[in-house]
């Protein structure tokens, strides 16, 4: 489809900073904005700002709607479905877009995994050993984080709404906005991590006066947080891109998140550079438009 011409490139980049700042700026707005007093636990203080990110992603999907055009035509007409699709959200082809992804995703962590299942440092070298505790081990880290999800309020925002309300803003909303302005795939792909990445900066504030760390300490953390922040954007948008579908990044973000981040110094060994090896080799066939009925680069993601 071709890109919509009722606004600018420079009006998409505008309105996909407006997004994380709105995401950004809504956490504080308790305290800043309505003048509420602290929270008195943990649990109040996350599940404000879990009511403020839903806010933020409903505002978000508005200003993407509205810029689009197309969605708001189709709710008129009763049409929901064609409206989510626009934003990734599709009933078709999802367990594709769940188990490919999170498969592909689970290889980066082959070792931790395998490890994890036997509770063992020693190498492993037979074949039918690791493959049987790679789905072991993604079947005890599942299994544990799903339990937890029942007592763990940082459970609820690592798992779910942290994971679903980033992906609905820096990845559903941004990424339509940016191809009907006339972003090619590439430029869309390396554009959406950066705002996802400064979006993470506002932890620098945070950690030094709740945490009272200096300000050298802090720069290098929230450095590095922009690091991998900005790295993962850029496979969860790959993944957008590639699938049309919004639970695909959802999924891989989910399961980094259970995982943290992938044991890079261990990655030549035995198993790790097995799960290395096969992500590589297996980015994009596992990620064929074709296996989710997607035709890729489209401005408004449908079905095919």
């Amino acid at each position: 489809m071709a890109a919509n011409p009722s606004f600018s490139s420079g009006t998409a980049i505008l309105a996909c900073a407006a997004m994380a700042v709105l995401y950004v700026g809504m956490l504080y707005t308790p305290s800043l904005l309505f003048r509420l007093p602290p929270a008195r636990t943990i649990n109040e203080h996350y599940i404000r700002r879990f009511t403020c990110s839903v806010v933020a992603s409903v505002l978000a999907s508005g200003l993407c709607f509205w810029l689009l055009g197309s969605p708001i035509d189709m709710l008129r007409n009763g049409d929901l479905p064609a409206a989510l699709a626009v934003l990734g959200i599709r009933r078709d082809h999802v367990w594709q877009a769940t188990l490919y992804p999170l498969l592909l995703t689970a290889l980066l962590y082959l070792g931790p995994l395998v490890m994890t299942a036997l509770n063992t440092d020693e190498r492993l070298e037979d074949e039918a050993k690791v493959e049987m505790g790679f789905i072991q081990g993604l079947f005890t880290r599942t299994r544990d984080n799903v339990i937890s999800l029942t007592t763990d309020i940082f459970a609820w925002r690592n798992y779910i709404v942290g994971p679903l309300t980033e992906e609905w803003v820096f990845r559903a909303c941004m990424v339509p906005v940016l191809l009907c302005a006339g972003y090619s795939q590439l430029k869309v792909m390396l554009l959406c991590p950066l705002y996802f990445g400064l979006a993470h900066l506002n932890h620098y504030w945070e950690t030094v006066y709740p945490e009272n760390r200096n300000h050298k300490i802090a720069a290098l953390i929230t450095g590095f947080r922009f690091a991998y922040t900005t790295i993962f954007g850029w496979y969860a948008a790959f993944l957008y891109l590639r699938t049309g579908h919004l639970v695909a990044p959802l999924v891989a973000h989910i399961f980094c998140n259970v995982m943290g981040l992938p044991a890079v110094g261990d990655a030549l060994e035995s198993p790790y550079n097995k799960g290395l090896g096969s992500f590589i080799c297996l980015l994009n066939p596992a990620t064929s438009p074709a296996l989710y009925g997607y035709m890729p680069g489209q401005c408004l993601p449908t079905a095919s």
